[in-house]
C-alpha cells in the first residue's frame, strides 16, 4: 500500500512502530475513551505501560524538554501495524504541524501503548474537530510546563480546536511562617495577608497539578473575584528566612476555568469564587494547615480561622 504522507509531518514508519504484537485487551483497558485522556484519568484507572491499545483508539507520544505530549486518535477499528497508525497520524497532520510551528519544536510522534496517567492537572487537553458529531476525533494532551513558555496560539489552534477547561487553584497570598507560628494556629485566630496591603496585590491562578512557581498572575482588589492580568504583572518571588516555612492561602473553591484565562492568554474575570480560603503548608507535598473566611483587616485582608488541621 502506498501512503501519501505530509512532508512536513515526516512520518517514519520504522520509528513509528512499537515492538510486539497487540493482543485483545481486558475490560479495564477497553474502558478508555477519547474523553478519558492521561490528563484526566486517575492513575489507578490507567492501564499499565505496555498494555495494548483498545480497538477504536490509537495513542501516540512525543518527547520534549518539558515532558511528554500525547495524542489519541479515534480509528475505525483495530490499529494492527505502523502503516495503519501512520494513516491516523496523517489525518491529524494539520493540527500537529500547527503545534510544531507554535512550540518551535520538531516533535517525533511515536505509536505507543496506552500511556500512564499524567499527574492530575499537570496537562491540558485539546480536542478536534470541535463538532461533537464529527465521524472522527482526536485529543492532544500538552504539559502545562510547555504551554507556560509559549505565546497565545493562533490559526487552526484557535479556530479549529476546542481547548478543554481545567480545574484551577487561586492563590491569594504566599507567606513565610515560622514553625512556632504554624504551631500557634487556632480556631478564632487570624492570619494577616501582608501582600494584601499593597495597591498592586497580586495572586496566582494555576492548574491544580502545576508546580508552585507556575501560573498566571491575578489582580486581587477583591480576592474572591480575581482578575487575570498581563503576564508581566506577575507576583514577585517570596524570600524565605532560615527556618521559615513556605505557605500559601488559596481560595477553597477550585473552579473549572477556560484555558484562555488559565494560561493567561486572555485577561479578565475568573468569576465570583466565595470567601472561604485554606492555608496550605508547602514545604514538601502541600498539606492543609487551617481553613476559614477572608475578611477585611485594616488596609488589607486576613484569613479568619475556624478550623485547624492537626499535624
Amino acid at each position: 500500500m502506498e501512503l501519501l504522507l505530509d512532508d512536513d509531518l515526516d512520518i517514519d514508519l520504522d520509528r513509528l512502530a512499537t515492538s510486539g504484537t497487540r493482543e485483545p485487551v481486558d475490560d479495564a483497558t477497553a474502558s478508555a475513551t477519547l474523553g478519558h485522556s492521561p490528563a484526566q484519568a486517575p492513575a489507578s484507572d490507567s492501564p499499565a505501560q505496555g498494555t495494548p491499545v483498545p480497538d477504536g483508539l490509537a495513542w501516540f507520544e512525543a518527547a520534549s524538554a518539558f515532558g511528554p505530549l500525547f495524542l489519541c486518535v479515534q480509528s475505525d477499528g483495530a490499529v494492527p501495524h505502523a502503516a495503519a497508525a501512520a494513516v491516523l497520524l496523517q489525518w491529524a497532520a494539520s493540527v500537529l504541524d500547527a503545534v510544531d510551528d507554535w512550540t518551535v519544536l520538531e516533535l517525533d510522534w511515536r505509536w505507543t501503548p496506552v500511556p500512564h496517567a499524567a499527574d492530575a492537572g499537570s496537562h491540558l487537553v485539546v480536542r478536534w474537530p470541535v463538532e461533537e458529531a464529527a465521524p472522527r476525533a482526536a485529543h492532544l494532551v500538552l504539559p502545562w510546563s510547555l504551554v507556560r513558555h509559549l505565546p497565545p496560539p493562533s490559526g487552526i489552534l484557535v479556530d479549529g480546536v476546542r481547548w478543554e477547561p481545567a480545574q484551577a487553584s487561586v492563590v491569594v497570598a504566599r507567606l513565610a511562617l515560622a514553625a512556632d507560628e504554624l504551631d500557634a494556629l487556632e480556631a478564632g485566630g487570624a492570619v494577616v495577608l501582608p501582600e494584601s496591603m499593597r495597591p498592586d496585590w497580586r495572586g496566582v491562578l494555576r492548574a491544580r497539578g502545576e508546580p508552585l512557581a507556575s501560573g498566571a498572575p491575578l489582580a486581587l482588589a477583591t480576592p474572591h473575584a480575581p482578575q487575570v492580568v498581563a503576564r508581566d504583572a506577575a507576583t514577585p518571588a517570596l524570600s524565605l528566612d532560615a527556618g521559615a516555612v513556605m505557605c500559601e492561602v488559596r481560595l477553597a473553591g477550585t473552579p473549572m476555568v477556560a484555558i484562555e484565562r488559565l494560561a493567561g492568554w486572555q485577561p479578565g474575570s475568573v468569576g465570583h469564587l466565595g470567601e472561604r480560603a485554606v492555608l496550605w503548608r508547602c514545604d514538601g507535598v502541600p498539606r492543609r494547615c487551617a481553613a476559614g473566611t477572608l475578611m477585611p483587616w485594616g488596609d488589607g485582608w486576613a484569613l479568619a480561622i475556624d478550623t485547624v488541621q492537626p499535624g
